[in-house]
């Protein structure tokens, strides 16, 4: 393979942290539909049980008439103000983990290049790890049956006992086309086995560290 073929230009992986020469092959976030589902649907049913609690306590909003008999058995006194309370309270603490669950995805990429596998995380700080794609020994997909359906699952990329890689041996959930990012690492694997893919010019530069 030509050192001179067009390679992915960056759009989730900043630019600067591939040397000179080094080409990216793939770059995905997790899938939506991994993140976000479950906290969603959380909220959806904690706002119908909002909506229900306000109407029977405060006698406005909105009122769902099969849970109206049952908030009608807690009542409008103290033991409905805690019921409203506390499921306001729930409330937020879902909203807290959607948000948390929204920076997590936003900020973490997992990406190939034509040298490294490459996974870049972090909410406040950033963390930046990779396993050099020489020292992987192994790519693992796994699928529930639903997974399957949606096109997502779960990558294990295994990097051999030397490495000084954090990541190594890792499960990546939600990841986008499973076997796609199987395959290029295993063909980048192959390709510099064979001398496929010329040395970057210069090392990858030091991303800055976390704070």
């Amino acid at each position: 393979m030509s050192s001179s073929k067009s390679y992915n230009m960056p759009r989730l992986l900043k630019a600067t942290y591939l040397a000179e020469g080094e080409g990216l092959l793939e770059e995905t976030r997790a899938t939506k539909l991994y993140f976000f589902p479950g906290p969603v649907f959380l909220l959806i049913v904690l706002g119908i049980l909002d909506l229900q609690s306000t109407s029977t306590v405060y006698g406005w909003g909105v009122s769902i008439p099969v849970l109206t008999t049952v908030f009608g058995d807690i009542g409008t006194g103290l033991a409905g103000h805690v019921m409203f309370i506390l499921l306001l309270a729930i409330t937020l603490i879902l909203l807290l983990w959607l948000l948390v669950r929204y920076l997590k995805w936003i900020t973490t990429v997992y990406a190939i290049t034509t040298h490294r596998v490459i996974v870049q995380s972090g909410i406040v700080g950033r963390d930046f790890d990779e396993i050099p794609i020489q020292q992987v020994r192994g790519v693992d997909v796994h699928q529930s049956a639903g997974q399957r359906i949606l096109r997502y699952g779960t990558v294990r990329v295994s990097a051999e006992g030397g490495a000084s890689s954090s990541i190594g041996n890792e499960d990546w959930p939600g990841i986008p086309h499973p076997f796609n990012f199987q395959r290029l690492i295993e063909s980048a694997n192959q390709n510099l086995s064979r001398g496929g893919y010329a040395p970057p010019a210069a090392a990858p530069p030091t991303p800055p560290a976390r704070s």
